[in-house]
């Protein structure tokens, strides 16, 4: 009885401190947890504390969320959580310089008003009255506001970096002012700066790029025939300087020369610069230079980018479905490419921390003998490179003709570099004036007074949108996900060179499709031996063709082909070698299935199959010690 007695009242304890640890748990570490993923990306980053540890002033960040219309939406749900959770860690990290608010807009309530008056999205539930919102405003001391307006889950992989984006800058009031030259309209057409817009909307929209740069410096649209480059501007970027004045080109090497960062986007042949279209002369587009570079001043600094050519690349192309040309297949287009950690230079800081570069028709760097600067690097084409004729890709651009020709070489070539260290003026006599004489202008510097800093990219098309941005409607606003680092690249080289890099180690921390490499290398081997027998099936029909053309034929008076026994058994024979080159391609692609198959089976069985295995080996292995121990003790007995 007593016995019995002790185990009912064991069993209510051991109820009783479960259910009190639990309570415990959920009321003082709810957001304790171990964070598992490659990249930490539940932990504040090291980048996320520096800029809480530097805050001067306090902020405030009101976090609205409607609780009660998100009931019937688990997954969004759980994602508030998590939100919510991260909040608070900013707010323990920030040492009091957080104030978090947590608010539940409930409908007519003054909540909602403020909502509504910070701009914070709001949208409709199905089976629910009350509209939910899932944002964020924050307020500084100087009446700043800074907002998102609903927290996407798809963006959650860049949740910290909105977060940590939006308190640097309410915190950060020394933004600095990058100029912009382009011979593209980047801007969009009459660019309204109150609305963010262009005022018409059959214009040119601006680019996602420039969005990006305002929201994190003063940016100002210069002029491609500007004379003088203003010491105010912290950095200028240069994008496909076609056909630049030399007056300008001289104001931008004094820029330099006085201390000014640079950063160039040239291309050898840019996509996205469109020639206008000549009625009376289809051929103009076509012949119309799509080419950009400022010679004169790069080899000066010690390096040029080579006229003639465009990198292509096997081991980092996209994969392109180009339609009729390609039977409506995506294949590898050797010359759009997905560049990788590998082609980072994990030394500088600009590009250690990046994922991934989307580059189209990208051009090369070449370090030129004897120059006095230091030149690195910044991203690379692989070791497997080939390079292309910019006329092929111009008057006849044949993807899977550049596929099945194309061979690997050896050599990695630099898109991107970077020039440190003394130089001297690419125009010691001045630019010409509009009448054609020599001038100088005021203040003209001979050498840099220190050491220049230029960064030079050889592609302008991975600023265009669709090679790292797409957009979503969402409730009448459109919303844009990143699919690429490439405005990361810009951000954190202009961040890196005038010294504000609070959020360089945070920015590149968002992930993008995480690929299967041991399957992309299997179907890429697949698709090399496919092509190369899809080449020698048409070199056959060809050669047969000629063949059969330099034969005899006659022709009835009908008009139709007759044919000799040689040339039918010709036919025959080169039937029955297509039929047979035709059934390789088949069991090309079937063992291209059955590799994957195999691989995916293996995957499968050690992620799914191998821990429960072990874990009733190891059951059975205690079982059998337990029973072996208890024969034990009644074989001393």
């Amino acid at each position: 009885m007593n016995k019995q007695l002790l185990s009912v009242t064991g069993l209510i304890l051991a109820i009783i401190l479960f259910v009190s640890f639990n309570i415990v748990v959920n009321g003082n570490f709810k957001s304790a947890r171990v964070d598992l993923t490659e990249d930490n990306i539940y932990t504040l980053s090291d980048g996320t504390i520096n800029i809480l540890k530097s805050m001067k002033e306090p902020i405030s960040l009101r976090f609205y969320y409607t609780e009660k219309a998100a009931q019937a939406l688990p997954s969004l749900k759980s994602y508030a959580q998590r939100v919510q959770e991260l909040l608070l860690e900013y707010q323990r990290a920030s040492n009091g310089k957080i104030r978090l608010f947590i608010m539940n807009p409930e409908p007519f309530s003054a909540d909602e008003q403020r909502a509504d008056q910070y701009g914070l999205q709001s949208i409709p539930i199905d089976g629910e009255s009350d509209p939910l919102y899932f944002g964020l405003a924050g307020t500084n001391e100087i009446d700043g506001v800074e907002t998102i307006p609903f927290f996407q889950p798809e963006k959650e992989d860049t949740l910290e970096y909105d977060l940590t984006k939006l308190i640097y800058k309410l915190s950060n009031n020394n933004r600095k002012t990058v100029g912009v030259i382009s011979s593209l309209q980047v801007d969009g057409e009459q660019y309204d700066p109150l609305k963010g817009e262009v005022a018409s909307a059959d214009g040119a929209k601006p680019w996602a790029m420039m969005a990006q740069l305002r929201q994190m410096f003063n940016v100002s649209v210069l002029p491609t025939d500007i004379r003088r480059i203003p010491s105010s501007m912290d950095a200028v970027v240069v994008i496909h300087p076609k056909e630049l004045p030399e007056s300008t080109l001289y104001a931008i090497d004094q820029y330099v020369l006085a201390g000014g960062k640079l950063i160039a986007f040239v291309d050898p042949y840019a996509e996205i610069d469109k020639p206008k279209k000549d009625p009376d002369n289809p051929m103009s587009a076509m012949l119309a230079p799509r080419s950009s570079n400022m010679e004169e001043l790069f080899t000066t600094w010690g390096f040029k980018r080579s006229n003639t050519d465009v990198v292509a690349d096997r081991k980092t192309a996209t994969k392109v479905d180009f339609g009729a040309k390609t039977d409506y297949q995506p294949i590898d287009y050797v010359l759009w490419q997905k560049l990788t950690k590998d082609n980072f230079n994990k030394d500088e800081r600009i590009t250690s921390a990046l994922r991934q570069l989307n580059v189209a028709t990208p051009g090369r760097f070449e370090i030129l003998d004897d120059h006095t600067t230091k030149i690195t690097p910044l991203f690379s084409s692989s070791n497997e490179a080939m390079l292309v004729d910019k006329r092929v890709v111009q008057f006849r651009n044949d993807p899977v003709a550049l596929l099945t020709k194309y061979q690997p070489g050896t050599i990695s070539y630099p898109m991107a570099v970077r020039a440190q260290g003394e130089v001297k003026t690419a125009f010691p006599n001045g630019a010409k004036t509009a009448s054609g004489e020599m001038k100088k202008m005021p203040g003209h510097l001979d050498k840099a007074k220190k050491d220049i800093d230029v960064i030079a990219i050889a592609d302008v098309d991975m600023l265009d949108d669709r090679f790292w941005v797409e957009t979503q409607d969402f409730y009448g606003k459109q919303l844009a996900f990143n699919t690429s680092n490439n405005i990361d690249f810009l951000i954190n080289a202009i961040e890196d060179m005038t010294g504000s890099d609070g959020l360089i180690s945070i920015r590149s921390r968002a992930g993008f499709s995480k690929p299967f490499y041991k399957v992309i290398a299997l179907q890429r081997d697949a698709e090399k031996r496919f092509r190369t027998k899809e080449r020698e099936l048409q070199n056959k029909l060809k050669e047969t063709q000629q063949r059969i053309a330099r034969m005899q034929v006659q022709r009835s008076g009908s008009g139709k082909q007759i044919l000799s026994a040689e040339q039918q058994k010709e036919i025959a024979e080169f039937r029955l070698t297509a039929n047979k080159t035709q059934q390789q391609l088949r069991d090309v692609q079937a063992n291209l299935r059955k590799d994957i198959d195999k691989l995916d089976a293996q995957l499968k069985f050690f992620n799914i199959g191998l821990v429960p295995i072990l874990v009733g080996l190891l059951a059975v292995f205690t079982g059998w010690m337990r029973i072996r121990k208890r024969n034990k003790a009644r074989s001393q007995q």
